[in-house]
């Protein structure tokens, strides 16, 4: 009797560097319309939520500015730099960010990409 492995083709999945959060190609789809996001982090449940913002939210001035992260879409990925949010990480993990991998899930709600800290990968 086989023993199917999981695959990750089809895995929403997030890298953390020391500077950035890396989405690869499943989790980059919800911000191919958007240059710009929101992060929040949940420190009791180690959760982090990356909402995407499109041009029309900016223009509203639904969102504060200042809150707003850059956004690079690549061929196949995306990256958000922002160096003192991962260091909010690293010491909520207890650990520095060097790579480490972790899945995560759209919110359709809230339409945010959530990172479960708690499953690295």
């Amino acid at each position: 009797m086989f023993e199917w492995s999981k695959g990750n083709a089809f895995s929403q999945i997030v890298t953390i560097y020391n500077n950035n959060f890396t989405l690869n190609n499943c989790a980059m789809q919800y911000f191919k319309e958007s240059k710009w996001c929101m992060i929040g982090i949940d420190k009791t449940n180690k959760k982090v939520a990356i909402k995407p913002i499109n041009k029309q939210q900016i223009d509203s001035n639904i969102y504060p500015l200042e809150n707003l992260h850059k956004v690079f879409i690549g061929k196949g990925y995306a990256r958000i730099s922002n160096k003192s949010v991962i260091n909010e990480i690293s010491l909520l993990l207890g650990q520095e960010c060097n790579g480490q991998k972790f899945s995560c899930d759209y919110d359709q709600h809230d339409e945010m990409l959530i990172i479960d800290l708690n499953n690295q990968l």
